[in-house]
């Protein structure tokens, strides 16, 4: 069997997690589902029993994205033309269109929302505590499968987290993130930090690794116990 685990640096380390071979690891640090997307269209995915794509933010659109600030800022831009509301509900259309177009290169694919430090969805930019559920339900309409595994304000989980009890430093912290960047940037900026906890750097750590490697081979156990396609699964 072979399995192929795509996505951005969320999955960087995963590959810690793996005593085989089976396991193919591709990690596109700063890159989002366009940069994915490409990479699976010029290899045989045909190779692969189980090919999972964790998904980037959707602030990452394009394809030679090498700069989430950048494409943050163009984002910024479509928001002060169009409103946040629209702004946001294009983007993440135009995200929504592309995870179709890529589950449509082969049925072995499925998508992974991997949530430490609310990213993808409510880092950088934040489409509500819901987002997550909207998500889910999107992808059982469009048939497509996904696994989906969060951490979203558990402390222990991201490389670098701060203890912060002083309150009022906390939440001036989260309202003034990042503090090179401008008031307008700092505005829309979002990263979700447990309470209590100052989230510094929120890539996954092995902790939280182990247990999303666990997560993709439960998905795979689960289909093979049941004999049946990756199609067939929808909801885990």
């Amino acid at each position: 069997m072979k399995v192929l685990i795509t996505g951005c640096s969320w999955i960087q380390d995963m590959h810690r997690q793996a005593d085989n071979k089976d396991y193919i690891f591709k990690s596109w640090g700063g890159q989002g589902l366009w940069r994915i997307e490409n990479y699976l269209q010029n290899i045989k995915t045909e190779k692969f029993d189980y090919i999972f794509v964790q998904l980037p933010t959707p602030v990452r659109n394009k394809i030679d994205c090498s700069s989430t600030t950048i494409r943050f800022k163009k984002f910024i831009s479509d928001i002060n033309k169009v409103g946040k509301e629209e702004a946001g509900k294009k983007w993440l259309n135009v995200y929504k269109e592309k995870i179709i177009d890529i589950s449509k290169i082969n049925e072995n694919i499925i998508f992974f929302m991997y949530n430490v430090g609310g990213y993808p969805f409510r880092h950088p930019f934040d489409y509500g505590k819901d987002i997550e559920y909207k998500m889910a339900n999107f992808f059982k309409e469009s048939s497509i499968s996904y696994i989906r595994l969060s951490f979203e304000n558990t402390s222990g989980y991201g490389v670098k987290e701060e203890k912060c009890e002083d309150w009022e430093f906390w939440n001036y912290y989260h309202k003034n993130n990042p503090k090179n960047q401008n008031k307008e940037f700092r505005k829309y900026w979002s990263i979700i930090s447990p309470k209590g906890w100052i989230s510094l750097d929120p890539h996954p750590n092995d902790r939280a690794n182990k247990i999303a490697f666990g997560k993709i081979n439960e998905f795979i156990k689960k289909v093979e116990g049941l004999g049946g396609s990756k199609s067939d699964k929808k909801n885990n």
